[in-house]
């Protein structure tokens, strides 16, 4: 079960007549802000307190393990949009506390330092422009640079989150986690170079895992990088011209045969060296040249149905097991989509850069080339010893066949459903399967008069469903409590559009 709060008091809890909100929807993101989106009705008692880039919106779970209700935080921002509709229902839009480095501005600065130095220094000049509430205390910082010496300068009056994201993640990686701190005091944010938790919940075909969807994206692949140094007192980069014969760049020719030109500028601010300078971006190179695979996928959070099974998080890398699709590994949980009106089931991406087929291509194609190279040299050799073409052809012939073997092994590498494994219609059936068993467990039990009965009953079992005589609305009992699955809306209140139309021919007609 899920809670919603508004300046710490409850604005959405399915056990609340007048704390309900319509369609509300969270998404998380690694490194993002997040979002949360809902509508909420004018009989929600909340429903004039929740106020634009003010109010603290949060979202917690709610849990009973063992007789004692605990509450996880999932999200924590401020609604940065609020529209009313036809029908006065608010249209409520929220994003993440990251955001709120959005509010404030850097002023020109000129470091030099280690990392986590400057990392404070973005944080407290941050604290010193916002309120208690948005402040927050720098923690934990594990992202360090191989001089443990670094520059940063900016002349401009860029924002903080603008700045911490140009200087800091974009040059040297790692990820923003916020949080409450442990005695409960304020908040944390910690620069992370790694994502460390492994979840204990699997992604299992035949289980839990419900849809998925390979992707395999190339937007941000380069086939060749301008590697920039420092600059000079003349406001000019420190380039590799002088020591990689006369180029600014280096690429990697297989890539470029097979992408073509791909350009990217990647700037070290604190490199002084032209030969560290090359080094860095062959490395960045290397890096840029791989795709980048992605797995989305629907699966059911089996913590909905067993609390004692831990829930996913984002940043977990969670083991994905299906044999069909060739599986069985962990991906970083990236993105996070939750329905906190239903405990059916969640919309995960799970992602992470290794290497796919693109990049052995380019091996193989660097490995034809050598090939070649070496075939022409071998020519060169005929041409004077005609006696040693017959090896040399062999020597051919092994070749096309290693070529051919790999290609054979990138077929096997490609994560997909082999054709003859799994039908498309068993697979839509299989769906079907699984989520009648997810919710075999229900039990219609009756009707009731109102929620309080509800509670009053003592022999109830997991699964038992009731209908609310009053509101119209089914509860299903889980090791939470009650939780609601559906309700009738009462419009009495409202209008209906045909009356609406009668009206409007009145006020034309000039008729009362």
């Amino acid at each position: 079960m899920y809670q919603i709060t508004c300046d710490n008091q409850v604005l959405y809890d399915v056990r609340l007549k007048d704390r309900i909100v319509l369609s509300p929807k969270l998404n998380l993101e690694t490194g993002k802000n997040g979002t949360l989106t809902f509508m909420l009705p004018p009989q929600n008692e909340l429903y004039n307190d929740v106020q634009q880039k003010k109010s603290i919106i949060q979202v917690f779970r709610v849990d009973r393990i063992n007789g004692i209700i605990t509450r996880t935080e999932l999200f924590r921002g401020t609604a940065y949009s609020v529209k009313d509709d036809f029908y006065n229902r608010k249209q409520v839009e929220c994003e993440g506390e990251l955001s709120f480095f959005n509010d404030t501005i850097v002023r020109p600065y000129d470091f030099q330092g280690d990392v986590e130095t400057l990392f404070k220094q973005y944080i407290n000049n941050h604290n010193a422009q916002v309120n208690e509430e948005k402040k927050f205390v720098a923690r934990n910082c594990t992202v360090t640079d191989s001089n443990d010496y670094i520059t940063r300068a900016n002349i401009n009056y860029p924002t903080s989150k603008n700045e911490m994201d140009d200087k800091l993640i974009n040059i040297l990686g790692g990820h923003f986690e916020t949080g409450e701190l442990e005695d409960g005091t304020g908040r944390y944010i910690d620069y992370l170079a790694n994502y460390d938790r492994n979840a204990t919940q699997l992604i299992e075909f035949g289980k839990n895992l419900l849809d998925i969807t390979q992707c395999i994206k190339t937007e941000d692949v380069a086939t060749r990088i301008i590697p920039l140094g420092k600059k000079d007192d003349d406001g000019n980069y420190l380039t590799i011209k002088d020591i990689n014969n006369g180029l600014d760049y280096v690429q990697d020719d297989a890539a470029v045969a097979l992408f073509g030109i791909i350009e990217q500028t990647v700037i070290f601010e604190d490199v002084t060296s032209a030969e560290n300078l090359l080094k860095k971006g062959q490395e960045a190179l290397e890096e840029n040249i791989n795709a980048t695979v992605s797995i989305e996928l629907s699966a059911a959070d089996l913590h909905n149905l067993d609390v004692n099974i831990e829930s996913f998080k984002i940043g977990d890398n969670v083991r994905i097991i299906s044999k069909p699709h060739g599986l069985d590994r962990y991906f970083l949980l990236s993105k996070l989509s939750l329905a906190l009106d239903s405990v059916s089931s969640c919309s995960m991406t799970l992602g992470a850069t290794f290497k796919t087929f693109t990049q052995k291509q380019i091996e193989d194609e660097k490995r034809l080339n050598t090939s070649i190279q070496k075939n022409t040299e071998n020519v060169e050799i005929l041409n004077k010893n005609v006696v040693s073409i017959e090896n040399n052809v062999e020597k051919l012939d092994e070749n096309i066949t290693e070529l051919d073997e790999d290609v054979q092994e990138i077929n096997k590498t490609l994560i997909q459903v082999p054709g003859n494994y799994v039908k498309m219609s068993d697979f839509e059936a299989y769906k079907i399967e699984v989520s009648q068993k997810l919710f075999g467990i229900y039990t219609v039990k009756g009707s009731l008069s109102n929620y309080e009965a509800l509670e009053e009953i003592e022999n109830k079992e997991i699964g038992d469903v009731y209908n609310l005589l009053d509101t119209g609305a089914n509860y299903v009992y889980t090791d939470s409590g009650w939780d609601k699955l559906s309700e009738i809306i009462d419009f009495s209140n409202y209008y209906t559009k045909d009356e609406i139309d009668k009206m409007i021919e009145q006020i034309k007609g000039g008729t009362e």
